[in-house]
């Protein structure tokens, strides 16, 4: 039988999907990240990379250490 193997998320998927879950929006995570809301949309849409900082800060947030940021829906 053939083995399904499923595409990883990336980082703007995970903060997308973090933020949805998390019931916040996105400019409550720009305002927290202290940057425009079209930079943070740009994040989520993987145009811009987030930094180890931003990503800290995001897991600050939910409570959450920078690991399980990156991790974040991988299980």
């Amino acid at each position: 039988m053939e083995e399904i193997k499923f595409m990883k998320l990336t980082i703007g998927e995970k903060i997308a999907l973090l933020r949805r879950e998390k019931g916040k929006t996105q400019d409550d995570l720009a305002r927290h990240l202290d940057v425009s809301l079209p930079k943070y949309i740009s994040m989520e849409d993987d145009f811009l990379y987030p930094s180890d900082l931003q990503i800290a800060k995001i897991g600050e947030l939910y409570g959450m250490s920078y690991d399980q940021v990156i991790s974040y829906g991988e299980d």
